[in-house]
């Protein structure tokens, strides 16, 4: 079924990349479509503490993501993607299991450092390896991030997103208010990084569940290894906290593992002026 959901996806994706492709000719220069893919390979493990007891999940299951992107003018750019497996090592859906989403968004770049933008995602939720199909969302996405280098072995950016939740009927399900600050820091000149990101989320439900508030503060540290500028291997540690006004909602998760990731960027050259 995931796998049905993601190919009809991106027949739809790659038909709007296409529209997007044939109005971008028009420009002078026409703007050139790159094709990003992204993957990990995992071993992790995920303690969840609620008060009704402790659950322990091990979990191989891979990330992959596909991702299109076209700029439409300088300094904003539209991008088409779709992505599924086990949420990446250190992040935390709203469960420990697989999903499978697509979705889009339109990025404004201010400078070198600052970007604005907003995204539509729509995400299936299974129970185990994509098995039974748990909860189904759309979620409208609007974030901002800023990225200060003062040299190329310290990286530190911080951004915010305000995010709304749509059920499988579109009704609204809850906003969140949600801030993180990812820091890396090359160490000793090597190949070897250190990376650590706190994060802090917000959320304040509607419909059947309105009165509800929760709040997530999560962060995750480790060790990244590059092998070249597309492979790298890392582990970390990674804990989350989720205070809520609800009984037997709140809960702790502690997830640990390691993992070998890949990132490649096919670019696809300017089409000739006059083409």
């Amino acid at each position: 079924m995931a796998v049905g959901i993601i190919t009809k996806a991106w027949r739809l994706g790659l038909g709007l990349a296409v529209a997007v492709a044939a109005a971008a000719h028009g420009a002078e220069p026409a703007a050139p479509i790159s094709v990003r893919s992204e993957g990990q390979f995992p071993l992790q493990h995920v303690e969840s503490t609620t008060p009704r007891g402790t659950q322990h999940a091990t979990s191989v299951a891979p990330y992959l993501g596909l991702t299109a992107t076209a700029g439409l003018a300088p300094g904003l750019s539209a991008s088409i993607f779709a992505n599924g497996g086990h949420p990446q090592l250190g992040s935390f859906r709203d469960n420990d299991d697989t999903f499978a989403s697509v979705g889009g968004n339109l990025v404004k770049h201010w400078g070198a450092a600052f970007t604005t933008g907003f995204s539509l995602e729509h995400t299936h939720y299974y129970d185990g390896v994509f098995g039974k199909t748990s909860n189904i969302a759309n979620d409208v996405n609007v974030f901002a991030n800023y990225r200060w280098a003062p040299n190329k072995d310290f990286k530190i950016t911080p951004g915010v997103t305000v995010s709304m939740r749509l059920d499988e009927a579109f009704a609204v399900e809850r906003y969140s208010y949600g801030a993180r600050l990812n820091i890396e820091r090359r160490l000793f000149g090597s190949r070897w990084w250190w990376f650590a990101t706190p994060r802090i989320r917000y959320s304040d439900y509607a419909g059947s569940a309105a009165g509800r508030r929760d709040t997530r503060l999560a962060i995750s540290s480790g060790l990244r290894y590059e092998f070249n500028e597309m492979v790298s291997a890392q582990m970390l540690v990674a804990y989350e906290n989720r205070q809520s006004n609800v009984a037997g909602r709140s809960g702790d998760r502690l997830a640990f593992g390691a993992s070998i990731d890949f990132d490649i960027d096919f670019v696809r050259p300017r089409w000739p002026v006059g083409r």
